[in-house]
């Protein structure tokens, strides 16, 4: 890839949960865009490697672990995060975690305030702190300041039996992204989600794409049941250059047309 080809060139990018899955291949993915990205993840090590991957592609890398559901942890990450860059492009709110299959009635409380605090508060309190930020950034007055890119799910848009935790945070993130984007537009920062469908990540253990699609057939692209990572990360790709300047308040499916019957 030439340096005319990189899109992101110049660009810094913080994403959470990023050691991992979606949030590890959105990394590399605009690592190889030419973008700078700061990597947050509560395994250390996981964060890590990650950074290690993005700065062997040619560009800078930061690593700042933390609970991004610790309101302040999240404020310390962010102060060290302006200490080391002066200006933040793209902020993509990845940590989340799944859900076990129950219902409501049986849930136990500290099962759904679990799943709240990371897959939702996680996104108001680093979205809160960061847009602090943002928003002071000196830019001409035709061009953003920056972009917030938020993952949600396709339990986001349509909620399912025995994952009432899950689909209610993952509903809390698009309404929270729909906001953001009438608060911050004023101060030119969009704010968009995407809602990835059946996704092969480490959130599933060690099953194959094949056993994971078997009851999850009802998608529109038949031959491929189950998405990657980098599936997910191109879309997040588009949502973070310049192609997507005039699309705020959206929540994007990328699921391969998966349908609900």
């Amino acid at each position: 890839m030439s340096s005319l080809e990189k899109r992101l060139l110049g660009k810094n990018a913080f994403i959470t949960g990023a050691g991992s899955g979606i949030g590890r291949a959105i990394a590399l993915r605009y690592a190889r865009e030419g973008a700078n990205v700061a990597i947050n993840d509560l395994k250390v090590e996981s964060a890590e490697q990650t950074s290690r991957e993005v700065e062997a592609l040619g560009v800078k890398s930061l690593v700042l672990p933390a609970d991004v559901s610790d309101s302040e942890q999240v404020q310390a990450l962010v102060e060290r995060y302006f200490t080391e860059w002066s200006k933040l492009d793209v902020l993509v709110n990845n940590a989340g975690i799944g859900s076990t299959m129950e219902t409501v009635s049986l849930m136990k409380e500290a099962t759904w305030d679990r799943t709240m605090n990371i897959n939702l508060r996680s996104v108001f309190l680093v979205s809160k702190y960061f847009a602090k930020q943002m928003v002071k950034a000196k830019v001409p007055d035709d061009q953003l300041r920056g972009k917030i890119i938020n993952i949600s799910s396709v339990r986001g848009k349509y909620g399912r039996a025995h994952f009432g935790a899950y689909s209610a945070s993952k509903f809390g993130v698009v309404s929270l992204t729909q906001t953001l984007a009438l608060e911050l537009g004023k101060n030119r920062i969009t704010v968009n989600a995407l809602c990835p469908g059946l996704t092969l990540t480490p959130i599933y253990g060690n099953i194959s794409a094949e056993n994971l699609a078997k009851n999850n057939a009802h998608i529109a692209l038949a031959f491929k049941p189950v998405g990657m990572p980098e599936d997910v990360a191109g879309a997040a790709f588009f949502l973070a250059s310049s192609d997507s300047d005039w699309i705020t308040g959206q929540s994007l499916l990328v699921c391969g047309g998966q349908h609900f019957i």
